[in-house]
């Protein structure tokens, strides 16, 4: 039974943190060992709670402000086990997620990463309505989030998770990297991941910046140029199907919003509402 090691940033996030550790202790494998990395919390709480965790299996480290793919990096570096899981310290896994995961991986050569299907709790309940994987829909967006199963010497050939990401994007980049190896990546068809939505996160605030998704984007494929172009032509069908859809999408709602200002006779609402979908 090879060792997992759980990889988990924290930063001021007392309050979550011991459900995440606690999640991890229900694991069904238990060659497990977590690797906290406390990057600069200045909250008394979170530092109480950190400074009275007593495990052998645990192990707590101290970084300043290196974000959270600087975090995870100096993690994986003093981890021990074949197989690397990143989970943060706000979320949590259910307890057979890392063996399903590790019987995976082991079952093909090929595979490098495994994750599975998620829910949300915290700020919004449900399911978490990500695609169904497949290597083209990879190509055009992220649809497997850092909580996934994959080999440390993997990330060894790769030089760890992209520390220049600002905006955030890395477990893309890093996926890509992997995918850019020849690996393949397996998804779990059971939720097995909870992840937890706060009211504010580096996520919401990246999905509102249009101009930052672009660069950001824009950075991944000039960090995978190589990649991109060996997988040119399914790209370049894809990128025109998703154009086609927005168009789809932007004449369907014209349409409708058409119909609603005709009914209602007040012309503003629908030029209003036209210059919404265009912006």
């Amino acid at each position: 039974m090879k060792l997992v090691s759980v990889i988990m940033p924290c930063y001021n996030d007392g309050i979550y943190i011991e459900e995440a550790i606690d999640s991890v202790k229900k694991q069904t494998y238990k060659n497990w060992e977590i690797i906290i990395i406390d990057d600069g919390s200045d909250d008394e709480n979170t530092i109480n709670i950190l400074d009275n965790i007593n495990d052998e299996r645990i192990t707590i480290l101290h970084t300043e402000h290196l974000r959270p793919a600087g975090a995870r990096n100096y993690g994986i570096k003093h981890a021990h086990g074949t197989y690397i899981l990143p989970v943060d310290s706000d979320d949590k896994i259910a307890p057979t997620y890392m063996e399903k995961a590790v019987r995976e991986i082991e079952s093909d050569d090929k595979i490098g990463v495994v994750y599975c299907e998620a829910d949300l709790f915290g700020e919004k309940k449900g399911k978490w309505d990500l695609p169904k994987y497949s290597f083209e829909t990879m190509l055009l967006d992220n649809i497997v989030f850092v909580t996934a199963l994959f080999y440390r010497e993997d990330w060894e050939k790769l030089g760890g998770f992209n520390t220049n990401m600002k905006a955030g994007m890395e477990d893309y980049d890093f996926w890509i990297g992997i995918l850019s190896l020849g690996r393949e990546i397996y998804q779990i068809p059971e939720i097995l991941f909870h992840y937890r939505i706060k009211p504010v996160s580096r996520t919401t605030g990246f999905q509102s910046d249009c101009k930052q998704m672009q660069e950001v984007y824009r950075q991944i494929y000039d960090n995978h140029r190589e990649f991109y172009l060996t997988n040119n032509e399914e790209y370049a069908k894809i990128l025109r199907d998703a154009l086609i859809e927005q168009i789809n999408s932007r004449m369907k709602y014209e349409r409708i919003f058409e119909k609603i200002q005709k009914y209602y006779n007040i012309p503003i609402i629908g030029k209003i509402v036209r210059k919404m979908i265009r912006e």
